[in-house]
């Protein structure tokens, strides 16, 4: 009887400990052992020693079928991804409409004081430059003109003055009206933004939401569009700037063979435990296979 279990035994017990050498010795050793100047074989172990290849192997897959430009387009522009974005803006939106603080607090306590200061004055020199410009570009004296020479002309009696009335009467007031405009329109623009900048940044967030709240949906569904557009015409771009297999090869490659072999196991700990095992198994079946055929 004992014959019976010693040889199954000791094939399982080989097995076990050939299949766990043989694993560790995917790791062990860790780095090259000499004597002299000659390196004993299998050292490092054929991970470590084969970790560029390895790292190579894996950012090429990943690159070409995990974070290529189809899945990741498909991932980001899927009904989860797009349920989530709109589920954080109408977040975002609810906590707007309870938001007790001014739109300048609020901006500050998310970009800082001083930044809101600069970005308020800058807003404002460049707003009023602009419109001060377009206003000059838009002519405003021949407008103003030429709607009162209309109105003239359009009642009675102007008939009798209209050949001592010409254009060229008009055209000194046009010039004058235009001047008035550059000289007096920069100071009028930058006072009415100055007095909009300060009602909205003085007044509390909620009730900015109270008055434009209902064109929060368009707002929300227009950005959706745009992260729509953006994932579907920039994303290769993007794919293209970052090198997605040579990012993955070059982080593993920087592993040390410690934190590479805590990585593997920690993914594969149990399936290697399970070929340890296996090895058990197939070593006991094999000592009792023997036995049969001796006997």
């Amino acid at each position: 009887m004992f014959k019976w279990l010693l040889a199954p035994l000791l094939g399982g017990m080989i097995g076990y400990i050939t299949n766990d050498l043989a694993i560790r010795m995917l790791f062990r050793p860790r780095r090259a052992i000499y004597i002299g100047r000659f390196q004993l074989p299998f050292t490092p172990g054929l991970i470590p020693r084969q970790q560029g290849r390895i790292a190579a192997s894996i950012g090429a897959v990943v690159s070409r079928e995990l974070l290529n430009r189809e899945t990741l387009t498909r991932t980001f522009l899927s009904e989860e991804v797009r349920s989530a974005i709109r589920g954080r803006l109408d977040e975002f939106t609810d906590n707007l409409a309870q938001e007790p603080c001014t739109l300048r607090e609020k901006l500050s306590a998310w970009l800082g004081e001083e930044s809101v200061t600069h970005y308020e004055e800058s807003l404002r020199v460049k707003g009023t430059a602009y419109l001060s410009e377009k206003l000059s570009e838009a002519d405003a004296g021949a407008m103003v003109v030429r709607t009162v020479r209309d109105s003239l002309r359009e009642r009675r009696g102007f008939g009798l003055l209209s050949g001592l009335v010409d254009d060229s009467f008009f055209v000194p007031i046009g010039a004058g009206i235009n001047q008035l405009v550059q000289q007096n329109a920069p100071r009028f623009i930058e006072d009415e933004l100055g007095r909009i900048q300060e009602e909205w940044l003085d007044c509390p967030v909620k009730e900015l939401y109270a008055r434009y709240g209902e064109k929060s949906e368009i707002a929300k569904q227009r950005l959706l569009e745009i992260y729509g557009n953006v994932v579907e015409t920039k994303l290769g771009d993007a794919l293209t700037v970052v090198n997605v297999a040579q990012m993955v090869t070059d982080k593993i490659n920087a592993f040390s063979p410690e934190e590479l072999e805590a990585m593997i196991l920690d993914v594969m700990k149990h399936e290697l435990r399970a070929i340890v095992w296996l090895g058990a198994l197939l070593g006991a079946l094999m000592g009792f296979l023997n036995l049969l055929i001796r006997f």
